[in-house]
């Protein structure tokens, strides 16, 4: 007999003796399976029960599987696994079950096995969901622990490059350094800003969203102007055709704000870095260009590779990790786009990020 401690299934049918049956054979698996008699009676037993699969009838009088799945979706159970339990096998309606969020189906008259077979599967896999989910909370948690202390750090270090920049009669070569030093600092709390947003995106599981690419580039432009101006160097927003492409807010973000930052490290004094949007027939693309030295052919092979830095130097001996490029890439890549480099015509660099059209 199945325990409080057992995985729970529960079974929505408008048939008692379909009800009975299917509870019998998965309470003498192991299961608890409780049972509901229609769609509405489901939903409260969702919230009553909290289980780790629901087998869920497609046709029902009333409320049917289709309008249970719809409301599971929209409210706070959008990760329950759902089997449809059906007599139809026609495509069409397949189909619909899959895009209506279903994650597998048995047909009526069903064989006892291959019930238990894919309830077994979808149990496991969610246990699998569950302890993931936990291990990226704690991993959050501790992250958070150590950025409340980096934060200060950076915090103490960005004050003291501000006095000392300030100063007045310093030369030139020491206000420079000044000014290098708040730079990394900005740099060092930009990555740990885009280190815990990720890993809070993958603790809570983070949606794919539409996004407006004007509005993407503005808020880099208006979050690095400052590092821009601290070298005289212009950000320049070029127009473009409205955009929108899907993605992880916070994920693009950091993409082009390592972009960007890195134009900035690389570019010289008083030269500007372009940034600009085209659209494919399936893809945004969004470019960052500057007047920098270029990437070396033999550089450009290592270019997304982790802890490998370049052979050119930042212009004025900003820090680097040597991390910032291969994350960019990774992110890119997660939402479904990509990240590459090409020459600039004239000299300097154009690097691109490409995600899908919402």
């Amino acid at each position: 007999m199945a325990s409080e401690h057992d995985p729970c299934v529960l079974v929505v049918d408008d048939q008692e003796a379909n009800l009975r049956m299917v509870a019998a054979l998965l309470t003498h698996a192991g299961y608890r399976a409780p049972t509901a008699l229609g769609g509405a009676e489901g939903l409260r037993l969702v919230a009553e029960h909290k289980p780790d699969v629901l087998l869920l009838d497609m046709k029902m009088p009333g409320m049917d599987g289709f309008a249970v799945m719809k409301s599971l979706r929209e409210g706070d159970h959008s990760d329950l696994p759902v089997i449809f339990l059906t007599a139809d096998n026609e495509r069409e309606s397949l189909v619909r079950a899959f895009e209506s969020g279903a994650v597998d189906y048995v047909t009526k008259p069903f064989v006892t096995e291959e019930l238990l077979a894919r309830v077994r599967t979808h149990v496991d896999l969610k246990k699998s969901r569950d302890a993931l989910r936990r291990f990226a909370q704690e991993k959050q948690q501790m992250a958070e622990l150590v950025a409340h202390d980096l934060r200060n750090y950076f915090a103490n270090i960005i004050f003291a490059a501000d006095m000392v920049g300030g100063a007045e009669g310093l030369q030139p070569a020491h206000r420079r350094m000044a000014e290098s030093i708040r730079s990394s600092a900005d740099s060092g709390m930009l990555f740990l800003q885009a280190f815990l947003e990720q890993q809070e995106h993958v603790a809570h599981g983070a949606e794919i969203e539409p996004l407006p690419v004007r509005q993407l580039l503005h808020e880099v432009v208006d979050l690095l102007s400052r590092k821009a101006a601290a070298k005289e160097i212009s950000l320049e927003l070029l127009e473009h055709e409205t955009i929108i492409v899907s993605g992880l807010r916070a994920g693009a973000a950091h993409v082009l704000q390592n972009l960007v930052s890195n134009a900035i490290k690389y570019s010289p004094r008083g030269s500007c870095v372009s940034i600009s949007a085209t659209q494919t027939e399936r893809s945004g693309r969004m470019l960052v260009m500057d007047r920098g030295p270029g990437i070396s052919e033999e550089d450009q092979g290592r270019l997304f590779q982790r802890f490998v830095r370049g052979g050119n130097e930042p212009t004025e001996g900003e820090s680097s990790t040597g991390l910032g490029l291969a994350m960019a890439k990774q992110q890119a890549r997660a939402m479904g786009g990509n990240l590459w480099y090409d020459p600039r015509e004239g000299g300097g660099s154009v690097f691109t990020l490409e995600l899908p059209l919402a």
